[in-house]
């Protein structure tokens, strides 16, 4: 890489960090004189969204957390080619989990590393996404789904889009790393399954 690759990859980095800063969950809960931060698991994400808030709020959470995500890798594709992909895919979901504006408290990256996914190959990431479908409708545990996609992810890109094959392995181990807490939970059987908040029942 050139110097002037290397100031391109390092600029997209910083400003997919700045997007995934742009956290929907905390925004909402906010609107809701809720803070996300502080109810259910703590995580500002789509997951606790729903079990807090309710099911359209998670959704709406879901929709942002991958669009602003895809149009980060998008813009780094034609900032900086192949480096500026892998440097916004990071970068966007560093900041989605670790946002500056909101004291480095964000979510675990799953809804961001898909739409990042998606804009890198769509192939690969539409295939995580039903497997992450079936887990969880099996188990109605999205952390389940989410670990079983991280894990698949790598073998979908090695067949569909192979130069981000070790890339792939990164991302996965990532989202590994964010979810040590549920699959400790998962292991003792402890995990709880998906409720949908914002009902008197719930």
């Amino acid at each position: 890489m050139s110097s002037t690759d290397i100031i391109r990859t390092a600029i997209m980095l910083l400003a997919a960090y700045l997007i995934g800063n742009i956290n929907p969950s905390i925004i909402i809960g906010k609107i809701k004189g809720i803070d996300i931060r502080k109810e259910g698991s703590g995580n500002a994400g789509m997951t606790n969204t729903i079990r807090v808030i309710g099911l359209w709020a998670g959704i709406i959470v879901f929709i942002v957390d991958v669009m602003k995500a895809f149009v980060a890798v998008k813009i780094g594709a034609a900032f900086a080619g192949v480096p500026g992909v892998m440097a916004a895919f990071a970068g966007v979901v560093l900041g989605h989990c670790f946002p500056v504006f909101f004291g480095f408290k964000g979510g675990k990256g799953v809804a961001a590393a898909f739409g990042a996914a998606l804009a890198l190959n769509w192939q690969s990431a539409l295939a995580v996404l039903l497997v992450a479908g079936i887990l969880f409708a099996l188990t109605r545990r999205m952390s389940v789904g989410s670990l079983a996609a991280a894990l698949a992810y790598p073998a979908f890109i090695w067949h569909f889009d192979r130069p981000y094959f070790y890339f792939a392995i990164c991302a996965a181990a990532f989202l590994m790393i964010m979810h040590a807490a549920n699959i400790k939970r998962i292991a003792k059987g402890e995990e709880k399954p998906l409720t949908i908040g914002g009902k008197k029942d719930s």
